[in-house]
């Protein structure tokens, strides 16, 4: 049974996660009308904007991990090319993962940031 958080059961206090996994929206705001016809004219906006530099989804989701009764072991996340350092700088910031890793995809492109605690 889940209690409901210090913020009135709406938030993320209290709740417990082991494992975060996430591939938010992450093209910038600007890129969006340059993606390729069948994803800018078939996918919500919503699942494609990341703001203006592509980045607000994994600072909001950073920025609300501190309210967790305790921070993720694992924090994994997929992201667009350019981004794995502006990420991990963010997961480090928090200072609770020992090892970051920055992995590529079978492009060479930096596509996924791991966070790790032991």
């Amino acid at each position: 049974e889940e209690e409901a958080g210090a913020d009135g059961g709406d938030g993320v206090a209290g709740l417990r996660i082991d494992v975060l996994v996430s591939n938010p929206p992450y093209i910038p705001a600007r890129d969006i009308e340059d993606l390729q016809t069948e994803v800018r004219d078939y996918e919500p906006r919503l699942a494609l904007d990341g703001g203006e530099d592509g980045l607000n989804p994994y600072r909001a989701i950073v920025a609300q991990l501190p309210e967790l009764a305790a921070l993720p072991r694992i924090v994994a996340f997929e992201l667009g090319m350019g981004q794995a350092e502006a990420v991990a700088d963010l997961l480090r910031g928090l200072g609770a993962w020992p090892e970051i890793r920055v992995i590529r995809d079978y492009g060479g492109i930096d596509r996924h940031v791991i966070a790790i605690a032991p």
